[in-house]
C-alpha cells in the first residue's frame, strides 16, 4: 500500500512539475512573468552565442528523443518501474528545460517590435491559442498518459496496463505531428521578435524536422501498414497539403 501511494505522489510531483515547466517555457519565450526571458543576460560575441543555444536546444530534443526510443525504454525499465517511467521522463525534462534557461545566451537583438496595444494583444491571444492547441492535441492520446498520471493510477488501482491508442481525426487527421507544429510556430508570435527569438525557432525547427523521421520509424516498426497508410495520407507538418483523411486507430510515439 505504502508502494502504489509512493508512486502515485510521485506522478501527481511530476505532471505538477511538467506544468509549471511549460508554463515557465511559455513566460520564457513571450517575455513574460520569469525571472529569466529569452533577452535576458548579458550579450555576448553573436557566434557564440548561437553556436551555445542551438546546441542547447539540440541537446534538450535528444533527450526527448532517445528517451522516447522503444530500444531506450526497454533498458529504462529495468531499473525504473514502468508505472513511474514517463513521470521520470518528465522530471529529467524539467532538468534539461532548467539547463536550458540558465545556459541560454541572450542574443536581444531587435527585428521587430509591436507597440500598438490592440495588436500586442492580438499576438498574445494567437500565443496564448497556439499553447492551447498542443495541450488540447494531448487529450487525443490520452492526456494523463503522457503526463505520467494514468500509468500511476492503473497501478494504484492494481489495474492492467491499458493500451494507449487514438483515433487519426481532428488536429491527427490534418497533420500528423500537430505538438511540433506548435513547437515550431511558437516562437515567432510575439510582439517582440529578437534574434535569440528566431535561433529558438530554427533550432527547434531544425532538431524537429532530422528527428521525426526516425520517431516515424519506430511507429513503422510497431504498427505497420497502419502508419504507413496514415503516413501516406496525412501531411506531417503543412495542414491540408493532402485532401485525403484517415480515421485509423493507431498509438502514439510518445
Amino acid at each position: 500500500m505504502i508502494q502504489r501511494y509512493s508512486i502515485l505522489i510521485y506522478a501527481l510531483g511530476a505532471y505538477a512539475t511538467a506544468s509549471i515547466n511549460l508554463l515557465y517555457i511559455m513566460g520564457f519565450l513571450a517575455e513574460l512573468y520569469v525571472p529569466k526571458n529569452i533577452t535576458d543576460g548579458t550579450q555576448g560575441e553573436l557566434w557564440t552565442a548561437i553556436f551555445i543555444d542551438v546546441g542547447l536546444l539540440w541537446l534538450f530534443g535528444l533527450h526527448h528523443s532517445i528517451t522516447a526510443r522503444t530500444w531506450f525504454k526497454k533498458i529504462w525499465t529495468r531499473f525504473i518501474p514502468p508505472p513511474i517511467e514517463r513521470a521520470t521522463y518528465l522530471y529529467m525534462t524539467a532538468v534539461m528545460t532548467g539547463l536550458l534557461i540558465l545556459l541560454w545566451r541572450p542574443i536581444p537583438i531587435t527585428i521587430w517590435q509591436v507597440d500598438n496595444e490592440v495588436l500586442k494583444g492580438t499576438i498574445y491571444a494567437a500565443y496564448l491559442l497556439i499553447w492551447s492547441l498542443m495541450l488540447l492535441a494531448t487529450f487525443q492520446f490520452g492526456h494523463f498518459g503522457f503526463f505520467g498520471l494514468k500509468q500511476a493510477w492503473e497501478r494504484f488501482r492494481n489495474k492492467k496496463a491499458a493500451s494507449a491508442s487514438f483515433s487519426a481525426r481532428w488536429f491527427y487527421g490534418v497533420v500528423r505531428h500537430p505538438i511540433s507544429l506548435c513547437w515550431m510556430i511558437m516562437p515567432w508570435i510575439t510582439p517582440h521578435l529578437s534574434v535569440g527569438h528566431v535561433v529558438f525557432a530554427l533550432g527547434m525547427t531544425s532538431y524537429i524536422l532530422i528527428a521525426t523521421p526516425f520517431e516515424e520509424m519506430d511507429l513503422i516498426g510497431e504498427l505497420g501498414d497502419k502508419y504507413r497508410h496514415y503516413r501516406k495520407n496525412v501531411p506531417a507538418f503543412i495542414p491540408f497539403a493532402r485532401k485525403k483523411q484517415v480515421t485509423a486507430q493507431i498509438e502514439p510515439a510518445e
